[in-house]
């Protein structure tokens, strides 16, 4: 999932307006992090037993109710799983940046001693 998607399930979640607000605020200043993706899950799944309690209802051990539970840590985990991979390009681009921009300025400094000399 991207930022964008993650901070859409946080806005059309159970949230109070106040907590939705909270986590787009901390998605866009801090990044979509493991941490983050993890606390919002934990944040789902407060609201979800809070609803549940207050039907007086218990469904944790529901199929219905592990079944909601792993499409959603499917949800977290193949974002942050994106996350991660999304990461890893720009660390590999930024090197192959690093490299040729060192590369660029052996050139440009050998081009000089020779301009130097003839």
């Amino acid at each position: 999932m991207t930022r964008e998607e993650v901070i859409k399930l946080v806005q059309d979640s159970d949230l109070s307006d106040s907590a939705k607000k909270n986590w787009v605020s901390r998605i866009l200043e801090q990044g979509l992090t493991q941490e983050i993706l993890d606390d919002i899950k934990a944040a789902f799944q407060i609201e979800i037993d809070k609803g549940f309690e207050q039907l007086g209802i218990d469904i944790s051990d529901t199929p219905e109710y592990k079944e909601h539970e792993a499409k959603m840590v499917e949800e977290v985990e193949a974002a942050a799983k994106e996350y991660g991979e999304t990461m890893d390009g720009l660390e590999k681009e930024e090197k192959e940046l690093e490299k040729d921009t060192a590369k660029a300025i052996d050139d440009l400094a050998a081009q000089a001693i020779r301009d130097q000399i003839t």
